[in-house]
């Protein structure tokens, strides 16, 4: 796939009318950073949302595999595993570890 980028965006910045002065402005940004972009074949996916939301519009939809893709976790196939391991990292601070009680529930489990 050979996608570049700013062409895009400035495709989306003519078709609604948004200048690249009101781009840079909305991005705070200068106005040459927005000339910049313009000429970039791939940017940052953080600089790629950031412009997305400046827009209001989904560019993520450029790199979709297919049109009319569906959610592939609705479907089971042969393949997949019975069972999956997750792990999930969770920061609490002292009064919800006091709260979930959860020192006196890991000191069960451990022992």
């Amino acid at each position: 796939m050979n996608l570049h980028i700013g062409n895009f965006i400035s495709e989306v910045l003519i078709q609604s009318g948004i200048t690249k002065a009101e781009l840079a402005r909305r991005l705070n940004i200068k106005p040459q950073s927005i000339d910049y972009l313009l000429k970039r074949q791939s940017i940052d996916t953080h600089t790629l949302y950031n412009i997305s939301i400046a827009l209001n519009y989904d560019f993520s939809q450029l790199f979709s595999i297919a049109k009319e893709q569906t959610n592939c976790d609705n479907k089971i196939t042969e393949d997949f595993p019975k069972t999956v391991k997750v792990l999930l990292e969770i920061e609490l601070d002292e009064a919800d570890i006091v709260k979930l009680n959860l020192k006196n529930k890991i000191m069960r489990i451990l022992n």
